[in-house]
């Protein structure tokens, strides 16, 4: 598939993941395998009815960290994007086990996630006990996400940023850490003369839409552990920059209150 630019890290396939080793647990650190996220996640979504159509996986820092990148499917999929699962797990406590959902741009393979199905599971005592529900439970919001995200890409579609909205926008975007400076003039430069003429309105109209996918195109440079916490931040930015306040879950449903189990975190930042 090729969607998932590695950085530091190491492409591998699924069987390299299982066969990687797992470091014995402590008194307060439970390491899990990589793969029994894996296996916990593919369980809950194809239970769900919805179809793993694509996967990459990539490792970093001898093995001890592990990010994958999943495309999922379910009935009729939207003109631009497929949506998206990216996993994390770690085994040298830099990180939880972690689950965030995005989106997979059709015309150009970048990532994109935001930040309203997120999960993080310290690896405590009882991660193994927790992990199957907490999925369940994130999971359970995909079908809103879908028709969210369909709403927030028409919404950037509609907008049209001046000039100078869009220099502004860049460097609040390096002080709310999306960017480093260096890549001010790479994302400019994509906004202004996109590779892809899908990412114009008519008439070769900047948009919200041109914005996005000029960042998410540079990204694809970046190091992908760090990609979920960078584009969930921007979709923040731009929901305030297009829709005027961020959009949420709660504007397609209703959810459940949630009871939260000992030592979890819903988060709304991948990193947390």
């Amino acid at each position: 598939m090729g969607i998932l630019g590695a950085g530091r890290g190491t492409i591998v396939s699924e069987q390299e993941i299982f066969l990687t080793t797992t470091p014995e647990a402590t008194e307060t650190h439970y390491p899990i395998p990589h793969g029994t996220l894996i296996e916990t996640v593919q369980d809950v979504v194809r239970g769900s009815q919805w179809n793993i159509t694509d996967t990459d996986y990539a490792l970093f820092h001898e093995n001890n960290e592990m990010f994958a990148v999943w495309r999922i499917q379910n009935g009729e999929s939207h003109p631009d994007y497929d949506l998206t699962i990216g996993l994390r797990n770690s085994h040298n406590k830099m990180f939880a086990a972690g689950m965030a959902v995005g989106s997979y741009v059709l015309v150009c393979s970048n990532l994109d996630f935001s930040g309203e199905v997120v999960i993080g599971r310290k690896h405590t005592r009882h991660i193994l006990r927790d992990l199957r529900g907490l999925v369940g439970t994130a999971f359970s919001k995909v079908q809103a996400m879908r028709i969210l995200q369909d709403r927030r890409i028409e919404v950037y579609k509609e907008r049209t940023p001046s000039d100078t909205e869009v220099h502004d926008f860049l460097i609040r975007s390096v002080d709310q850490k999306i960017m480093a400076n260096s890549y001010i003039p790479k994302v400019l430069k994509e906004y202004r003369t996109p590779q892809h003429e899908e990412f114009f309105s008519d008439g070769r109209v900047r948009t919200g839409w041109t914005l996005l996918n000029a960042y998410t195109e540079v990204f694809k440079g970046v190091h992908a552990l760090t990609l979920p916490n960078r584009t969930i931040r921007l979709h923040g930015m731009l929901d305030v920059l297009c829709a005027g306040a961020e959009l949420t879950l709660e504007s397609v449903s209703q959810p459940e209150p949630e009871v939260e189990p000992e030592d979890y975190t819903f988060t709304q930042h991948f990193l947390n």
